[in-house]
This record gives structure tokens, sequence and C-alpha cells, in this order.
């Protein structure tokens, strides 16, 4: 059976990415992951992340800030002081012992996707986007994707208004950790969902059956 299913930031936790995908009996042939970016830093196994990943038939990987730090790593050796001290030097540490695995992930980073709309109009970002004018007509798009944090807060008056975004179905977030609402499981404001469920925050990591809704956490 084709299952799609979105998985939160993972952050180099993969053991629990494994944890996850053995709960849900994921098909890395038959079923669909999308990640909302940001796959390395912070955790213990970046590398292992991205590795396992590699390996599922249909996967969409969406870029996160850290990912895009990472690329501009091993693409250009660009080694942006904000993203060493936010786990970057780690990451750095580990393609500095595993140098073969260098353009290898070089390959799987530049097949990310800024954003992904699906056939029922569900848009995956990782953070957001300038909510007050059409999308098409997004300026400085790639820095507003990776890195916005008004999104989920209109989301979140929206919801009490009754509101709704209106060109998307669905939307299905990362970057900005449920820790900041206080929470540990996603958010759901509008038609909008928080997914980064903060697992490099004491929190969990956290994957959804994009259709049912259902959602597994890690220990």
């Amino acid at each position: 059976m084709f299952r799609k299913f979105v998985i939160g930031d993972i952050h180099g936790y993969y053991s629990e990415m494994m944890e996850l995908l053995e709960a849900v009996r994921f098909d890395y042939k038959n079923n669909l992951l999308i990640s909302l970016g940001d796959l390395v830093d912070r955790g213990p196994k970046s590398l292992e992340v991205i590795e396992e990943l590699r390996k599922i038939q249909n996967f969409i990987h969406i870029l996160g800030n850290h990912d895009d730090w990472c690329y501009q790593y091993l693409k250009y050796g660009n080694e942006a002081i904000e993203w060493f001290y936010q786990g970057g030097n780690e990451t750095m540490a580990a393609y500095n012992a595993n140098p073969e695995l260098k353009d290898i992930h070089l390959g799987f980073f530049e097949n990310a996707r800024l954003f992904y709309i699906d056939e029922q109009s569900r848009l995956f970002v990782h953070a957001g986007f300038d909510w007050k004018i059409p999308f098409d007509e997004q300026k400085e798009i790639k820095e507003t994707l990776l890195w916005d944090r008004t999104l989920f807060a209109a989301a979140s008056v929206y919801s009490r208004l009754g509101k709704r975004f209106d060109e998307f179905s669905e939307i299905f977030i990362g970057h900005t950790p449920t820790q900041v609402l206080g929470k540990s499981i996603p958010l759901h404001f509008s038609n909008l969902w928080m997914m980064d469920t903060g697992i490099c925050h004491g929190g969990k990591l956290t994957i959804m059956d994009i259709e049912e809704k259902k959602y597994w956490q890690s220990k």
C-alpha cells in the first residue's frame, strides 16, 4: 500500500529516526517520505541519517537552513560561523573522518527542494513564507522559505479568527520547534501543521501519516 509520511527536523538523531521508520513499518520501495529539512547538526549521527534516507526510493527532501549550511560547506568549503556554533562543528568533524561521503552527500543536497506542493495543493516547506503576498510573487524566496518565523504566528491568529491560508489546502512546516509554545507534539493552527517537535530541544522526533493525520513520536 502506498502511504505518505512527513517527518519533522531530524537534526542528526539517527536512532530516533530509525525508531519511527520501524514504528510505521515504512516501506522503502513503496511509501513516500517528505522531510521538512534540517537533517543534520546537533544530534550525534548526521551522516548516518543521510545514508539511511538515500535508501528510500520515494524521498522528498525540503532544504532546511542547517542543510543549506552543510551544502555550502560541501560545495564551496564555506564554514559559516553561525553554523559552527549550532552543530556544524560536529558535522564538519564527521565529514573529515569520512571524506569519501562528501561528494556523495553533495549530490544528495543538490537534489533538495526549497518547497514541495503536491497534487492536493498541500505545501511542504521548512520555515514558512510571506503570507501577506501571493506565493508565486515571493521575493528573496530562499531566505524566507528557510528562515521565516512569522507564518506560524499568523496561523495561530487565523485559527482564533476561523480563517485559513486559501492558496493551499494544508501547510506543513518545520524549523520552529513547538517548544516555543510549550508543547512537544505537532501543533495544528488553521490549515497549518507545525512538525518540528524539538528533538534537539528536549522534545521528540515526529512522523505523521499525511492522509490520516496519525502521528508517532520517538521515545
